[in-house]
C-alpha cells in the first residue's frame, strides 16, 4: 500500500497559471540495511543477515571505486548505475578546467527489471496531511480525547 497525500502545485516557469493538485508519496519509514536484511531472512534466504549486510557492504564500496574508474555498473535486476557531471559553461574548450569547472560528480541509478511495472498491483491510500497527523500524535500522546484542526 502506498499512501500519499494530495498538493497544490504550480508551474515556476508560468506562475501566472492556476496551481493543480498531485499527489506526493509519503514514507511509512526508512528502512536499515540491518531490517532489510532481517526481512530477507525471513522470507527464505540462506545467507545470515551478517553475511548479508556484509556482502551489501562490499557491493557499495566496490560499486563507487568502479564507478570512479569510469565504469557503468550493471546489477541485474537492481539496476544500472552511472556518473553524470554537473559543471559550469565557459566561453570556450581550451578555457575548461574540470577542477574548477566541475562542481559535482553526480550518481545516477536506471531501474532494472525488478522496478519494471511498479504501478502493476499497488494500491493507494490518501494518507492525513502532515500537520494534520502530528496534531493528532500530539493529542494522543496527552490523552486527549478531542482534537481541533
Amino acid at each position: 500500500m502506498i499512501k500519499y497525500s494530495l498538493v497544490m502545485r504550480g508551474e515556476p516557469r508560468h506562475p501566472e497559471r492556476p496551481k493543480r493538485a498531485f499527489a506526493s508519496a509519503q514514507c511509512i519509514k526508512t528502512l536499515s540495511l540491518e531490517e532489510v536484511a532481517r526481512h530477507i531472512r525471513a522470507h527464505g534466504c540462506a545467507y545470515s543477515t551478517g553475511d548479508f549486510i556484509a556482502i551489501t557492504k562490499m557491493l557499495a564500496e566496490a560499486t563507487a571505486k568502479l564507478l570512479k574508474e569510469g565504469y557503468q555498473v550493471e546489477l541485474d535486476d537492481l539496476g544500472k548505475f552511472y556518473i553524470t557531471l554537473g559543471c559550469e559553461g565557459v566561453e570556450s574548450m581550451e578555457a575548461f578546467q574540470p577542477d574548477r569547472h566541475i562542481k559535482e560528480v553526480r550518481v545516477n541509478w536506471a531501474p532494472g527489471e525488478a522496478f519494471g511495472n511498479m504501478r502493476e498491483g499497488v494500491n493507494f491510500e490518501e494518507s492525513l496531511k502532515r500537520h494534520t497527523e502530528r496534531k493528532l500524535l500530539r493529542a494522543e500522546r496527552n490523552g486527549d480525547s478531542i482534537l481541533e484542526l
